[in-house]
C-alpha cells in the first residue's frame, strides 16, 4: 500500500483531484488544513506495479485480481496456506497465492519446484525452534493457536479498514458537522477540539444539536456531561464484589492486572483466605507465570485451569471462598465466554477495554448477540485519554460501566466509574488553545 498527498486551495478542489487521479473508490485516510490549504492523504494499493511485473500472465487472471477484495485476498492466503508437512513449494505458487490469489497453470508448469525446510505456516519459524520454545509442547496445538491469533489480527485489520470506509462515506452525507448545521464563532474551537480528540462521526450530529442550544462553551460542556452521564448505566461493583466473576478482553488490554488488582482490594476487605484467582485456558508462553506473579503480589491463592472440567472442579473445591476471579485468554473471546456461561450460569461476565481503544476495536467485543456483559471495565484511564469510542459504544448498548484503573501497576487501585466521570474525562483537557 502507498500513500499519496494531494494539496489544494479548498476541499472541493482537493476531492476533484482525488477523483480524477485515483477514481471514486479511492480511500482517504486523512484530511487536514496545512498553511491555509487542504491536504488529503489517499491510500493506494500497488495494483499497477503488480500488473507491470506480471505482463506475461493471462489477461483474465489480472482482471480477476483487480476485482478481488482486500479481505478476500487475506482470507484466501490464510485458508490456503500450506500445512507444516507440505515441504515442496514452487515459486509460482508463492507468486499466485501472495500477489494475485489465483491460479496460473502455464506458469506453474514452467517453474521448477524447490525444497524448503518445514516451517510454521503463519510465522515462518522452523519447527525445531518452535518445539524448543514450547518445551516439548505438541506442535499441532501450538500451530492451531498461532493460526487463531493470526485470524484475529486479520479480522481486526479488515474491520479497521471497513470502519475507515464507513467514516468517509458518512462524512460525505452528513453536512451537519461541517456546514449545513453550523455553530457560531464562539463554539467553533469546541467543535474542532472534538474532531481532534477522535469523536466518532456518529456522535457529532447529536453533539452539534446540544451545542446550538447552549449559551456558552462552559454551558455546552455542562449540557454534554449531563446528557452522557444520564444515558450511560452504572453498576457499583466495588461494594458488591462477591461470588464468581469472569474478566475477558483482548490480549494486552490488562485483564490479568485488573483481576489481580481487584483481588488485592477485596482481600484487604474480606481477608486474603477468602479470595482466589484462577487463570483459565491461557496457553500463551509466560501467561501462567505472569498470573502467579500477580497473584503473589495481590496476596491471594492462584490456580490454573486448562479445561472446563478442571475449572468446575476447582470452583467446587473453592466454594467456601467469598470471591473467585477468573482471568481468561485474549484469543477466541466469544467462544470462551459462551462455554463459561453455559458451565457457570451464575457467574458475572465483565469486558475489559482500554480507554484509548479505537471504535472498531471496541465494537468487535459487542458483535456477538449471544454474549451479554454484566459490566464494562476500563484500563489505561489516564488524564490524556479522551474515551469517545467507549462512550459511543456504551450509548448504543445497555451494558453498564463499573470500574477503571489508571496505571498498569497492581498497587494502583481500581476506582468506581459512572457515565458522569466518563464524560468529564472526555471533556477535560480539550485542545482548544
Amino acid at each position: 500500500m502507498e500513500l499519496q498527498r494531494i494539496l489544494a486551495s479548498n476541499t472541493r478542489s482537493a476531492m476533484e483531484q482525488v477523483f480524477n487521479l485515483f477514481g471514486e473508490d479511492a480511500m482517504i485516510v486523512a484530511n487536514n488544513r496545512v498553511k491555509g490549504k487542504t491536504e488529503i492523504i489517499v491510500a493506494l494499493d500497488l495494483v499497477s506495479e503488480v500488473k507491470a511485473a506480471l505482463k506475461k500472465t493471462p489477461e483474465a487472471a489480472i482482471e480477476a485480481h483487480s476485482a478481488a477484495k482486500f479481505g478476500e485476498l487475506i482470507d484466501a492466503h490464510i485458508e490456503g496456506t500450506a500445512r507444516p508437512d507440505e515441504t515442496e513449494i514452487s515459486h509460482t505458487d508463492a507468486l499466485n497465492d501472495l500477489a494475485l490469489g489465483c491460479d496460473f497453470e502455464p506458469l506453474r508448469d514452467s517453474m521448477p519446484a524447490v525444497k524448503m525446510p518445514p516451517v510454521d505456516p503463519l510465522v515462518d519459524i522452523p519447527l525445531d525452534r518452535v518445539s524448543n520454545a514450547l518445551n516439548g509442547e505438541n506442535y499441532k496445538e501450538a500451530a492451531d493457536r498461532e493460526y487463531l491469533k493470526a485470524r484475529e489480527i486479520v479480522d481486526l485489520v479488515k474491520q479497521e479498514l471497513n470502519t475507515m470506509r464507513d467514516e468517509f462515506k458518512m462524512s460525505q452525507h452528513k453536512d451537519s458537522w461541517s456546514g449545513r448545521l453550523a455553530v457560531n464563532d464562539e463554539m467553533g474551537p469546541l467543535v474542532e477540539s472534538f474532531n481532534e480528540t477522535g469523536m466518532p462521526l456518529g456522535m457529532r450530529e447529536s453533539v452539534i444539536e446540544v451545542i446550538n442550544q447552549s449559551d456558552s462553551v462552559s454551558d455546552a460542556i455542562a449540557q454534554l456531561t449531563s446528557a452522557i452521564g444520564d444515558e450511560i448505566e452504572h453498576t457499583d461493583l466495588l461494594n458488591n464484589l462477591e461470588g464468581v466473576h469472569i474478566i475477558a478482553g483482548n490480549s494486552g488490554a490488562g485483564k490479568t492486572m485488573m483481576a489481580g488488582r481487584l483481588a488485592k482490594q477485596m482481600a484487604h476487605q474480606y481477608g486474603e483466605n477468602t479470595v482466589a484467582l484462577i487463570s483459565f485456558d491461557d496457553l500463551r508462553i509466560g501467561a501462567w507465570a505472569q498470573a502467579q506473579l500477580i497473584g503473589t503480589q495481590a496476596g491471594v491463592d492462584t490456580f490454573r485451569a486448562t479445561s472446563i472440567e478442571v475449572l468446575l472442579q476447582l470452583i467446587g473445591d473453592l466454594s467456601s471462598r467469598k470471591l473467585i476471579l477468573i482471568d481468561t485468554s485474549g484469543v477466541n473471546i466469544e467462544s470462551h465466554i459462551n462455554s463459561l456461561s453455559e458451565a457457570l450460569p451464575q457467574a458475572k461476565k465483565h469486558l475489559l477495554l482500554a480507554a484509548d481503544a479505537s471504535e472498531a476495536s471496541a465494537k468487535r467485543q459487542f458483535k456477538g448477540d449471544d454474549v451479554r456483559w454484566d459490566s464494562v471495565m476500563l484500563s489505561r484511564f489516564d488524564s490524556d485519554v479522551h474515551p469517545w469510542a467507549i462512550i459511543y459504544l456504551l450509548l448504543q448498548h445497555s451494558t453498564p460501566i463499573s470500574v477503571a484503573a489508571v496505571d498498569p501497576n497492581i498497587s494502583d487501585q481500581a476506582i468506581s466509574l459512572d457515565g458522569f466521570k466518563l464524560a468529564e474525562q472526555a471533556l477535560s483537557r480539550l485542545p482548544m488553545g
